[in-house]
């Protein structure tokens, strides 16, 4: 299913977890957790700025993505895409396998967030098939569509990476650069949506404009990623 048309260029925004965890957070994760209200007042803000208006994305595969997401974008006729992790499926305070289901047959994107929560650039071969094959064909059983989109990681990737996903048929992959995403271009950039942001950050995050404070840094980050030799990156 397309996410992003191939003519056009959006801010992607990446959510987490909304309300309250039901799982324990991995170190520095409680941040990108929103509150509901926060959460439905991005969403009408969303809303309020029509054609402008940024692609949304969700990492991790929380319920919340289910019990909460899941109303709420669909009574503001809002769609999203859900990079889901294959191993964290049907475990407390995660989506269930009939969840996935669900989320593509209301209408929504499923892509590949990997098995397990790891770094993608440091894979051998056997993790390689988990994270690529193993995780990309019980998404697709459960969606009942094949899986085309990809969101690394921590925002982790490389070259490697990229190569290895385009071989698999990957045909985006989703990153946390920040910027805008063309619809046109294999990697695509994301802001990323954390409850300490205030209004202008939030503004730059919902247009798809880098802060100055952030420019210096994503330009070495993505020289690092796209430039160096292979397995160099890290």
């Amino acid at each position: 299913m397309e996410f992003l048309a191939p003519a056009s260029e959006h801010s992607v925004l990446i959510l987490h977890g909304i309300g309250t965890a039901a799982r324990a957070l991995e170190p520095g994760e409680a941040r990108f957790w929103l509150s509901r209200d926060r959460f439905c007042a991005l969403l009408d803000r969303i809303v309020a700025m029509g054609p402008a208006a940024p692609q949304i994305t969700f990492d991790d595969g929380n319920a919340s993505d289910i019990e909460i997401a899941l109303p709420e974008l669909t009574a503001r006729g809002l769609s999203a895409a859900f990079f889901l992790l294959s191993d964290r499926l049907d475990r407390p305070g995660s989506l269930g396998s009939g969840d996935v289901t669900a989320l593509a047959e209301a209408g929504q994107v499923i892509g590949l967030h990997g098995h397990v929560h790891r770094d993608w650039r440091h894979l051998d071969s056997e993790t390689r098939r988990q994270e690529f094959r193993d995780a990309r064909s019980r998404l697709a059983d459960l969606s009942g569509r094949p899986i085309t989109l990809a969101a690394a990681p921590f925002g982790l990737y490389d070259r490697r990476v990229t190569t290895l996903l385009a071989a698999e048929g990957i045909e985006a992959l989703y990153t946390s650069d920040w910027g805008r995403a063309s619809g046109r271009r294999f990697l695509r950039p994301r802001n990323c949506i954390d409850a300490t942001m205030d209004d202008a950050a939030l503004s730059a995050a919902l247009e798809g404009r880098v802060p100055l404070y952030r420019r210096p840094r994503r330009l070495l980050g993505l020289a690092r990623k796209r430039l160096l030799p292979r397995g160099q990156a890290a």
